[in-house]
């Protein structure tokens, strides 16, 4: 490598994390057990039934899809997805636009409600939606 040549990027602990080794674990059962469930199908097939051949193509099926499924657990990043990847993009929407810390503002109910004010139509099929859920509430129900 040259000396003048942009370092590459690296992200410590991708594959060394509990998170991939449990994954990684995981796929080295999945993998083989796939395998050996297809080939057994394989044998269900060659004797006359045919859903054996359905299952003989599943089973490949299931290993792929298994290996797409670890790719994504590897290397997507827990805190940017899900729940906390929402939390955080409000903190930071929330601190681009000033409001202050447990304030409502830039929140999902004050967006709905600015919306609601832009348009007359989504604030009517807003309340219906509310009076269809106050109706089928439990009697038991309360209210937050």
């Amino acid at each position: 490598m040259s000396a003048d040549a942009a370092p590459v990027p690296r992200h410590p602990g991708t594959w060394s994390s509990r998170r991939a080794v449990l994954a990684t674990a995981a796929l080295v059962v999945w993998i083989p057990g796939c395998a050996v469930a297809c080939w057994w199908q394989v044998g269900v097939g060659r004797s006359g039934d045919a859903l054996g051949w359905v299952y003989a193509v599943m089973w490949p099926s299931f290993a792929a899809f298994g290996t797409v499924f670890w790719w994504h657990f590897v290397h997507d990043d827990p805190d940017s997805l899900g729940r906390r990847g929402l939390r955080r993009l409000q903190r930071a929407s929330a601190d681009a636009s000033g409001a202050r810390p447990g304030s409502r503002e830039g929140t999902c109910d004050d967006t709905i409600r600015r919306a609601e004010e832009a348009d007359p139509e989504l604030a009517a099929y807003n309340a219906y939606l509310a009076a269809l859920a106050r109706q089928d509430r439990p009697s038991g129900h309360q209210s937050r």
